[in-house]
């Protein structure tokens, strides 16, 4: 592959110029073409011995490198501004084989309370097997960060905005907190991928996303990417190569169809998403409205300090409780009632009758899920529409 000089190109530019004519075997294809294959063929021994040795570029196997899957992880790290990145088979894959390549038995992770419930059950419930415990904060609250680190504490790991009330993490102070005890930062930026923030700027280790989500943005394929250093990203795919966590070369390909669009996309997200939250603001049935481009989040001062857009995620509180929270859903007829996010269509859940419901009324709400509580990821469709859907199914309440 040709590198090419993108760094004085803004982000939007980049996703779009990021996979036009590079060189593969001397065939400068427009549209990087699909390398839908398992392994490589060599031209003779000599050659098969050199790439197998390191002492020649090339590929052996798809789980061990593809390039597809590697101009698709080399694209995004562009767009971070990183040295490098690898490709993995999902999210959870790209924090799975993260976590697994930077810690040992022994070992703690700080995370913030407010992140994926599948990050969660990971660190609780699997980490732990192999002797890595977790201690999860409250990262909004950077005493409690610094009160929670010991000296086996080897990773700081927080999402830009915590799901479902949207905290706002400051990357800054917490990248300070890190590095002053000699730990990685690692920052899951899934919910607001470039040109939203570039967490790398902010004094991030390592940037994961689940490239399921906004860049592929057209909720078909499954993938995950890390970027970083490249003496961290060069570890990480030896573990990808050994737990087999790979991405498949033809999601690698649909995600790189997506980043074309990817700033425009997010430039309308991020616009229908405040139009909707002050709307929702202002609405009698809506007890409370968690977006961090509104004046009254808590976190809007670092959010605006930080956040280039405020991103397409929101949450809502309807006031009636669980009844109402279940009538909403039945009555939006635009919004699709499905889980996942950052997709072109606009998705919307109800937790506390779906995804927690296993949870009592009282675990939910320690963790920010109340009985009325809606999360909402808006997508591109024409703004008039989503208010008049979601208004329509306030009514009914």
């Amino acid at each position: 592959m040709s590198k090419r000089d993108s760094s004085k190109l803004r982000i939007g530019t980049r996703a779009i110029r990021g996979t036009v004519n590079v060189d593969f075997r001397n065939v400068r294809s427009h549209i990087p073409p699909l390398f839908q294959t398992v392994n490589f063929d060599y031209a003779d021994t000599e050659e098969g011995l050199d790439i197998f040795s390191g002492e020649q570029e090339g590929y052996i196997y798809s789980r061990y490198g593809n390039p597809t899957t590697d101009l698709f992880a080399h694209v995004v790290a562009d767009l971070e501004e990183a040295e490098a990145g690898v490709a993995s088979a999902s999210g959870m894959a790209a924090i799975s084989n993260t976590m697994l390549t930077l810690v040992k038995p022994g070992d703690r992770i700080i995370s913030s309370n407010t992140i994926y419930g599948g990050t969660s059950k990971l660190f609780k419930e699997y980490l732990s097997k192999f002797g890595v415990e977790t201690d999860f904060v409250d990262i909004t609250n950077l005493d409690a960060v610094k009160n929670a680190v010991s000296d086996k504490s080897k990773i700081l790991f927080t999402e830009v905005l915590g799901n479902p009330n949207l905290a706002v993490a400051d990357l800054r102070s917490l990248s300070e907190i890190a590095h002053e005890h000699g730990l990685h930062f690692i920052v899951d930026s899934t919910f607001t991928p470039p040109p939203i923030i570039q967490p790398l700027k902010f004094g991030a280790d390592l940037v994961i996303h689940s490239a399921t989500k906004y860049i592929g943005g057209h909720g078909d394929i499954i993938g995950g990417v890390t970027v970083g250093r490249a003496e961290m990203i060069e570890k990480i795919v030896e573990n990808v190569k050994m737990y087999g966590g790979a991405m498949s070369p033809f999601n690698a390909w649909l995600a790189l169809r997506g980043i074309k669009t990817l700033a425009v996309r997010v430039e309308r997200h991020c616009e229908n998403a405040l139009t909707i939250a002050n709307f929702l603001r202002e609405h009698p049935k809506v007890e409370n409205v968690f977006y961090p481009g509104i004046k009254n989040h808590r976190g809007y001062e670092i959010a605006q300090k930080q956040l280039h857009g405020f991103g397409g995620m929101l949450s809502f509180e309807v006031k009636g409780g669980l009844e109402a929270g279940m009538k909403v859903m039945d009555s939006v007829q635009v919004c699709n009632f499905t889980v996942s996010l950052g997709e072109i269509d606009t998705l919307i859940m109800h937790p506390a009758s779906t995804s927690h419901k296993s949870l009592t009324p009282e675990e939910r709400q320690a963790i920010g899920v109340s009985d009325g509580l809606i999360r909402l990821s808006v997508g591109l469709e024409d703004i008039d529409d989503l208010i008049g859907d979601l208004h329509g199914a306030l009514e009914k309440v």
